[in-house]
């Protein structure tokens, strides 16, 4: 995430509430308000069981377990409106590439439009325009750790403009994140990748399946023995012919936006390692203070 947003030019002197100041507070404090809105239908969702869900027989192995998690956290879209709430609320985030842009805060234009274009592209690009989207238990998980990071962030920059630091806040901004990333990145990638068509049918991939394919076949005997003779050989060499058969099958055309959704599934994880990394720094910094804040065992931060 960028840095606390604070009118330009202040510096560590406690400034006066000045009309950019109190516009920067009632934004923060809005975000704030809508996104726990969103985290209180999520969570209300979540603990809500499912009709047709059969939660008495319990799991005896993991893709049981998995199945059934799957099942309970399947349709949070049409929840008390949940989705429809989500893309506006989202949508708002535009507002702080503006601030930037403006010099209302001291963020990177760059670093916040493209936090601001992945999270926009995930609700317009991806979850407005495929409508099966609206049942996958990805969509839940990413609501939830997009509520809950929101629900976290901007009261934080909201005390921040007031140069006052909470540390309950503070602490769970610096915490949260090691969870929330992944698990909200993670969801966002995804959930896009499950909406384009089988990789196999990607031009030129059937193409290179079939010379692999036919490459294997070639193999000396004794070679394929050995391949098949262990789990990760048989393993392998089905998916070459399942690959294979999804290939000749046809029928799949791919449009230029799935082809960009495509793409971006695998820009996701550096950017991903970038903004994790940045945090872990951020992180350290607040702990090596407040260490530095601890004399003769009192916390002086607090």
């Amino acid at each position: 995430m960028s840095s606390p947003p604070r009118p330009t030019g202040e510096t560590g002197r406690k400034a006066g509430l000045t009309p950019v100041k109190v516009y920067l507070l009632a934004f923060n404090l809005l975000s704030a308000a809508l996104w726990a809105r969103l985290l209180v239908i999520t969570v209300w969702f979540i603990v809500t069981p499912r009709a047709g869900v059969n939660y008495a027989a319990v799991p005896t192995t993991v893709g049981g377990a998995v199945q059934l998690l799957s099942d309970h956290l399947s349709g949070s879209y049409d929840f008390h409106q949940l989705g429809y709430h989500t893309k506006y609320t989202q949508s708002l985030a535009v507002l702080e590439v503006v601030h930037a842009a403006l010099g209302l805060v001291r963020s990177p234009v760059g670093t916040v439009a493209s936090q601001v274009a992945s999270r926009l592209w995930a609700v317009w690009g991806v979850v407005e325009l495929v409508p099966e989207t609206h049942t996958n238990p990805l969509f839940t998980t990413m609501l939830l750790a997009w509520s809950i990071t929101e629900t976290i962030r901007y009261p934080f920059y909201f005390f921040a403009l007031l140069n006052k630091a909470i540390y309950a806040i503070d602490f769970l901004r610096y915490n949260t994140f090691l969870v929330l990333y992944p698990l909200g990145a993670g969801s966002e990638a995804f959930l896009s990748f499950s909406t384009v068509p089988p990789l196999a049918s990607l031009p030129y991939v059937p193409r290179f399946i079939n010379a692999f394919h036919d490459i294997v076949h070639r193999l000396p005997v004794s070679v394929a023995q050995k391949i098949l003779h262990t789990a990760p050989g048989r393993s392998f060499l089905v998916a070459i012919a399942r690959a294979r058969a999804a290939a000749e099958s046809g029928g799949y055309i791919w449009t230029p936006i799935q082809l960009v959704r495509l793409a971006l599934f695998f820009v996701w994880w550096p950017a991903l390692f970038e903004l994790y990394t940045y945090m872990l720094g951020q992180r350290r910094k607040f702990f090596r203070k407040q260490k530095g804040k601890t004399v003769a065992g009192v916390n002086k931060s607090r």
